[in-house]
């Protein structure tokens, strides 16, 4: 699939939408997380995406709708946040055109640094039908004060 890959003729890889998950998460710009008790959302400055974490139990996470971002619950694990996603729309990986499919399932982990100045992320990638292995991707952010998640001006 990776050799007949065009983004330009690929839905939702071009444009101003939202890339889906796990891509979404590399993106450069400012984020934040905000707590709201039962969910935590994740607002991103590129593309004005925004992610909900359920932080509340779901028993039936398999009925939910497939989304590029998933459906994602969480808890902590002392001060980190971990993560599950499931049920992430099957469409390319990247903009390199790597496949990921249906069955591809997230787990995330937040952790901050001792002294509050960065936010470490990673992210396991379990793809039975695509990867051999899990695969697991790191990044951190740096705290910046006063740094503010602004509206993302993108042109088509």
């Amino acid at each position: 699939a990776r050799p007949a890959w065009d983004p330009e003729k690929q839905k939702g890889f071009t444009g101003c939408a939202p890339k889906g998950m796990p891509y979404m998460m590399g993106q450069p710009f400012p984020m934040e997380l905000i707590d709201k008790g039962s969910t935590i959302l994740v607002r991103l400055e590129e593309y004005d995406a925004v992610r909900t974490i359920h932080m509340a139990p779901m028993s039936d996470a398999a009925a939910k709708p497939r989304t590029p971002a998933g459906f994602s619950t969480g808890k902590w694990d002392g001060k980190t946040l971990v993560v599950s996603t499931t049920r992430v729309t099957a469409r390319p990986f990247d903009l390199s055109g790597f496949a990921r499919s249906e069955a591809m399932s997230l787990v995330e982990r937040f952790t901050p640094s001792a002294d509050g100045s960065r936010l470490h992320y990673s992210v396991t990638i379990t793809d039975p039908e695509i990867f051999t292995r899990p695969v697991e991707l790191k990044r951190s952010w740096v705290w910046r004060p006063g740094e503010k998640v602004m509206k993302f001006d993108c042109t088509e």
